[in-house]
């Protein structure tokens, strides 16, 4: 069975790629550790470095639960924190 939707199939015939040559794109595009020019390697565990030398202050925010599972998966999928999916959030990073 396909992953991808009819929608998906039209649109692939508009540009003339096939399925095999998507999932290689993005088998390619989502290793971690392959230097393909769009995205580097991922470093776990580091964060985005502050642009000053101003120091960091912490802040505590209340979130609905659900809120908080979308924040969390999205980190996940990321390879981050919570701290930095929501600093990049806020930033306008995403």
């Amino acid at each position: 069975m396909s992953d991808f939707s009819e929608r998906d199939k039209e649109l692939l015939a508009m540009f003339d790629m096939t399925e095999e040559q998507v999932s290689a794109d993005v088998a390619k595009m989502e290793d971690e550790n392959a230097d393909h020019g769009i995205t580097g390697p991922v470093h776990y565990g580091l964060h985005m470095l502050p642009k000053s030398d101003e120091p960091m202050k912490s802040m505590t925010v209340k979130l609905p639960e659900s809120q908080y599972e979308r924040v969390t998966a999205a980190a996940k999928r990321y390879h981050i924190s919570r701290s930095e999916y929501v600093r990049r959030q806020l930033a306008g990073a995403f």
